[in-house]
């Protein structure tokens, strides 16, 4: 049966109204009313929300002390955590395109165009579908893509050096996938893990990669669609109990991966340095503990951080 209609009747309110309207629900300001209108106005209500729901009850009403300034603590530590992430991703991502392209463009029984060829991939519906995603990006504004089409025909599509500079990192992580296995495990020796766990890593990373660019939340979110597998070599960073949904487990697969990219990358001190910068107090106001990140007591002193 059609569900009867719901009518939806609260109506918009303005920094002022709404600032007045948390003031009613417990939330201090210290006199910061300017500061706080001016989040309400250029954050938004809306976005701040999903900070100030861990500082409340089960009422809705927040915890004794809690401050307008505790909920732009968390806002501006998440933002920089997906910061930082971001930088991460964008790093790995451009390592994989160059890995592919490397790896199968330089094979000898592979080349340039070894995408034409469905032997290349785990089936032949693999390679279609790879195809029409190269035919799809003809229309993006690429200078690559454009470049060739302005100059050549044949073969009628790009090599795919051109190609993977176009496509997203959810193209290549399904590129990557879609892959006969040999071709997987031949690139895997680039980045020093098993291709199978590489598979789950790049779909993590993926969804990591859209919370982050998105706005979504990170600090005290489980993702649990595509957690990244374990890996052997570095079992002790995921202890069972650890939740894999969770940013910490999606901050081990980045270091492991960025420590085979370029050993001399600073990410994992300013991962700490960020992680540092947690809003304890803020924690202890509504008994929330570091396990809404993930994190593994005594992480930062671990061989694999330091």
């Amino acid at each position: 049966m059609p569900l009867a209609p719901v009518l939806y009747s609260k109506p918009a309110k303005s920094p002022n109204a709404l600032l007045t309207h948390l003031r009613k629900k417990g939330l201090g300001t210290r006199k910061q009313t300017k500061a706080s209108l001016n989040a309400l106005e250029f954050i938004g209500y809306y976005r701040l929300l999903i900070y100030m729901r861990p500082l409340q009850d089960a009422q809705k009403k927040f915890h004794p002390h809690v401050q307008f300034d505790d909920v732009l603590k968390l806002y501006d530590f998440d933002r920089r955590l997906r910061l930082v992430f971001l930088d991460a991703v964008d790093r790995i991502e451009v390592a994989f395109r160059a890995a592919i392209t490397n790896t199968l463009a330089l094979d000898k029984t592979c080349g340039p165009h070894f995408y034409l060829e469905s032997v290349n991939f785990n089936n032949s519906q693999a390679q279609r579908d790879f195809l029409r995603q190269v035919l799809g990006l003809r229309e993006k504004d690429n200078a690559s893509l454009s470049h060739y089409y302005a100059n050549y025909n044949t073969p009628a599509l790009p090599p795919v050096w051109a190609v993977v500079e176009a496509m997203t990192i959810g193209q290549i992580s399904r590129l990557f996938t879609d892959l006969h296995l040999d071709h997987r495990k031949a690139i895997a020796t680039k980045f020093g893990y098993d291709e199978s766990i590489l598979v789950t890593w790049l779909k993590s990373l993926t969804l990591l990669r859209n919370v982050c660019a998105h706005h979504g939340r990170l600090w005290n979110a489980s993702i649990t669609a595509s957690a990244p597998k374990y890996a052997k070599s570095i079992n002790a960073e995921f202890p069972p109990h650890v939740d894999r949904g969770r940013m910490f487990a999606r901050a081990v697969v980045v270091q492991a991966l960025l420590a085979q990219i370029d050993p001399t990358s600073d990410w994992k001190d300013r991962f700490k340095a960020l992680m540092a910068t947690l809003p304890v107090a803020t924690f202890a106001k509504a008994n929330l503990t570091t396990s809404v990140l993930g994190l593994v007591p005594g992480w930062e002193t671990r061989p694999f951080w330091t």
